[in-house]
């Protein structure tokens, strides 16, 4: 698992893409199956508190693994990529059930930790059965998996509303004001501000630096906010009908 032969090995689109994948869409599928059993469970928030423990141990084990390697640099090695403090805000939200953070930061972290899966951006394109292959899987899955709990067994899906579309897009703008400085100091790349993340990620449908942020902030943003809000603006023209109907 710890094998230099394995860099650089690894296929988007290929069974050992999909296959994590899968396992991701199962687990949220699980978790949406059996919500009422899940929100009626006594060890509700036990639950929550442990994927919040292993999400932020997998954290850990990168990190590890980066000093085991000789890797880790103040510079690259922070939690300050979106999915580095998806996995902070994520487990702080589990542990402290704190709804405000939630809909502050709600489709930047999901977004963020969805595109990974979808295109991944692997550093050093650690393929299977490295470690780095299994745990940049493993992490990503777990912060969907984290904001599905959050969603179905949390419950917080009931006071998530349109106005938070443009809450999350003021915290990424804010976010990216404070890091953008961070970048210079430290001479990193957080949040991808200072270059793209590599080749054959959603970042390349925005074109080069800097204009792939330009477009990321007109174009992006509203595109892929709005299509996550899709299924909350369905769920509330459902709600609308029915009252409607039972007032006729």
């Amino acid at each position: 698992m710890l094998n230099d032969r394995y860099f650089d090995t690894f296929d988007m689109y290929t069974w050992e893409h999909f296959i994590p994948v899968l396992i991701t869409l199962l687990g949220v599928y699980l978790i949406y199956i059996y919500r009422n059993k899940l929100i009626q469970s006594p060890i509700k928030y036990k639950l929550g508190v442990t994927l919040a423990g292993i999400t932020l141990g997998l954290e850990v084990l990168v990190n590890m693994w980066r000093i085991y390697a000789n890797a880790w640099s103040v510079s690259t090695s922070l939690p300050l990529h979106l999915c580095g403090l998806a996995v902070l805000t994520s487990s702080y939200i589990l542990i402290r059930r704190n709804q405000a953070v939630f809909n502050a930061t709600f489709f930047i972290m999901l977004i963020g930790a969805t595109l990974a899966l979808v295109t991944p951006g692997i550093q050093g394109n650690w393929g299977f059965p490295h470690f780095r292959y299994f745990q940049f899987f493993a992490v990503h899955g777990m912060l969907v998996i984290n904001f599905a709990y959050l969603l179905f067994v949390y419950e917080y899906h009931k006071d998530f509303s349109y106005r938070y579309v443009w809450v999350n897009a003021l915290s990424l703008l804010i976010l990216a004001g404070l890091l953008f400085p961070i970048n210079l100091l430290l001479d990193g790349n957080y949040l991808f501000l200072m270059a793209k993340p590599g080749p054959n990620t959603a970042f390349d449908l925005f074109g080069e630096w800097p204009w792939y942020l330009v477009n990321i902030a007109w174009a992006g943003v509203p595109v892929f906010f709005h299509a996550f809000y899709l299924p909350f603006w369905v769920r509330n023209l459902r709600h609308q009908r029915q009252k409607a109907l039972a007032l006729d």
